[in-house]
């Protein structure tokens, strides 16, 4: 089976290609958000440095949110796009779950696993886990958190290890909620990036099957800011 897997809910958006659980091609951008011009001429170039075809893709995961809003929308109106065109399913994975695997061969001992995403204004979309079996399972629910109601939730765990950009924007800050420390990761693996969504993907579809392209749909974990604004003023009159 050959997966097509899309991550755009960072800053960078990646693309990888899996066949038989092993990841045979991978491509990742560098320009910030740039996702709109660049996603599909990602997808094209993972395809042809295969020699394949786009109609030879048996499955398309793509990381559903949270993460930035417009990221997001961009990766699964993709994926929904090349699920309805080739007439194959797809799988939505979680952008934490998929972030959390990143930090595997990192979580040594009895390490939590904390993706943390930045969501503005000291909030966090963050959840923590564990790996079992060599898959994220979840201790702390994931979710959108004010940052210190998360690490008040981490507090009992001795060694946490953070990936995700929350920790670019709040490392100060959470080593003064937390004295005890963080683990951080490589700069290299810190962020999203699609060959985590294959591997998670894979295990998906085994475990539940596929998606039809009208089913899949993003999670946005909180509603967007101009709809926040909207509504307060709705409320106002």
């Amino acid at each position: 089976m050959y997966i097509l897997a899309i991550e755009t809910t960072g800053a960078f958006a990646s693309v990888a290609l899996m066949k038989d659980d092993k990841i045979i091609g991978h491509v990742s951008g560098n320009d910030r958000f740039s996702h709109l011009q660049n996603l599909m001429p990602q997808v094209e170039a993972v395809i042809k440095e295969n020699e394949m075809s786009i109609g030879d893709i048996d499955l398309i995961a793509v990381s559903n949110g949270p993460g930035s809003f417009t990221g997001i929308r961009i990766g699964v109106s993709t994926a929904r796009a090349l699920s309805q065109i080739l007439d194959i399913p797809c799988v939505a994975v979680p952008s934490l779950d998929a972030l959390a695997l990143r930090g595997f061969e990192y979580a040594k001992g009895n390490t939590l696993i904390c993706p943390m995403l930045d969501a503005r204004r000291s909030q966090v979309y963050a959840g923590g886990y564990y790996i079992k079996d060599g898959y994220p399972v979840e201790e702390i629910k994931a979710g959108p958190y004010m940052l210190d109601e998360f690490l008040a939730k981490a507090a009992g765990y001795q060694r946490i290890l953070v990936l995700g950009d929350a920790m670019d924007k709040y490392a100060d800050k959470m080593a003064e909620i937390r004295p005890e420390g963080t683990l951080d990761v490589p700069e290299d693996i810190r962020y999203q990036d699609a060959s985590c969504v294959a591997a998670l993907g894979a295990k998906i579809y085994a475990e539940n099957g596929g998606l039809s392209y009208n089913e899949v749909q993003p999670e946005y974990m909180r509603i967007a800011e101009a709809e926040r604004k909207l509504k307060e003023q709705q409320a106002k009159g």
